[in-house]
């Protein structure tokens, strides 16, 4: 029976991981076993970092954005949700680079002087007012016709309360509401439970 040796492939194993470890400080990158096991924890490293990169420049696009958004006098919500309503696709990267790079970016983006005004909270109108009603006038039979007295007219006037569309409200705008109504705990709450406990509050109010 042959004899077989595993020299070359050993070999071959060793210097691969050489390889990967040069530029290492002192044994890591000479000695196999200090250089595999850095190798091995510099695979890893480069894993989880790949994963954490993405989040890392999201956290920078979005301070960037705010910082620009700020010298027009917007805040990031307003501006992304102003977006969204205008759908102008342009992603984080690109605002950050215009921000970044270009000084009052964000006023050139389209429809931002429009944003300012759909993102910022406008007084709710009152809605149509029911029909007046007016109230009959009585004339006295007593008197002749040429000292006729009338009751004066009197409108009662209801006016309707505005429905409000809770979803389409913003997170801060639900929070004010919660705190106004009441509502226990809101500040843990999330966007659909406090819009739920909102309209369970002006239920009861109603009732």
């Amino acid at each position: 029976m042959a004899k077989i040796s595993f020299t070359p492939a050993r070999h071959r194993r060793r210097k691969k991981v050489l390889k990967m470890a040069k530029g290492y400080f002192g044994s890591k990158s000479t000695l196999y076993k200090t250089a595999h096991e850095q190798v091995m924890r510099s695979l890893q490293y480069a894993y989880r970092d790949r994963k954490q990169r993405k989040r890392d420049f999201r956290k920078l696009w979005i301070s960037r954005i705010n910082a620009g958004a700020m010298l027009c006098g917007m805040q990031y919500s307003y501006l992304m949700h102003g977006l969204a309503l205008a759908k102008v696709d342009v992603n984080r990267k690109v605002l950050a680079d215009l921000a970044h790079l270009q000084p009052g970016p964000v006023e050139s983006v389209k429809a931002v002087e429009v944003l300012q005004q759909e993102t910022q909270p406008q007084p709710e109108e009152k809605t149509s007012l029911q029909p007046e009603k007016v109230l009959s006038t009585e004339l006295s039979e007593e008197k002749s016709d040429d000292t006729l007295e009338t009751k004066p007219q009197t409108t009662q006037v209801k006016a309707k309360k505005p429905s409000l569309d809770l979803s389409k409200m913003l997170l801060h705008e639900l929070k004010k509401l919660a705190k106004e109504h009441k509502v226990p705990n809101f500040h843990k709450l999330k966007k659909a439970e406090i819009v739920t406990a909102l309209k369970k509050a002006l239920a009861k109010k109603i009732i």
